[in-house]
């Protein structure tokens, strides 16, 4: 996607593409450390026996589920690490616009799903209501910002960061009845 929106992008498309790169990027180091920390305290790095192990302590879930869901709540985009979509869909041609709504944006909320309610159940009912919370807020917040637009690409980019958003709150909400 970088080099989509930095070579073929419009006007801003060098701001565009540096910022989803810095964005995305400290996303995913902070996965990338927890990884390892749980590769290397864990002993595998097969997350199926992560899960069937559940042998993480409460207290480094908690870490563990953050450093993923800032990865993750960066590529949904949920609020308020969403600010380097709109530069993003502007700026990206059509194909980049496309691979960006279809793809990318869905990864987010797959990986909350599939990694850290799966693996960190314990911080998954404790982080709910928060994780619930922003995404209410960003859903509310991008159908307000959509109505203002004029311009149909940051239409487009506010508008398609919501349905993950939905989502988001729909997985979270059973973690939430059980607090």
């Amino acid at each position: 996607m970088y080099f989509l929106i930095g070579v073929w992008g419009g006007p801003r498309r060098m701001y565009a593409a540096v910022k989803f790169f810095l964005y995305t990027m400290a996303g995913s180091i902070l996965m990338l450390l927890a990884i390892l920390w749980l590769g290397i305290n864990q002993g595998t790095f097969s997350v199926t026996e992560l899960i069937e192990r559940g042998n993480i302590p409460p207290e480094i879930q908690f870490w563990l589920f953050i450093a993923f869901a800032a990865a993750f709540a960066i590529k949904v985009p949920m609020w308020p690490l969403h600010s380097w979509l709109p530069d993003a869909h502007v700026e990206a041609p059509t194909a980049g616009s496309v691979i960006l709504a279809g793809v990318l944006l869905k990864m987010g909320t797959y990986g909350f799903l599939r990694f850290n309610l799966s693996m960190f159940p314990n911080a998954a009912v404790q982080l709910a209501p928060w994780i619930a919370g922003l995404a209410t807020i960003g859903i509310l917040y991008g159908a307000a910002v959509s109505y203002a637009q004029k311009d149909v690409k940051k239409l487009v980019a506010y508008s398609f960061g919501k349905p993950p958003g939905i989502c988001d709150v729909r997985f979270v909400c059973p973690q939430c009845s059980r607090n």
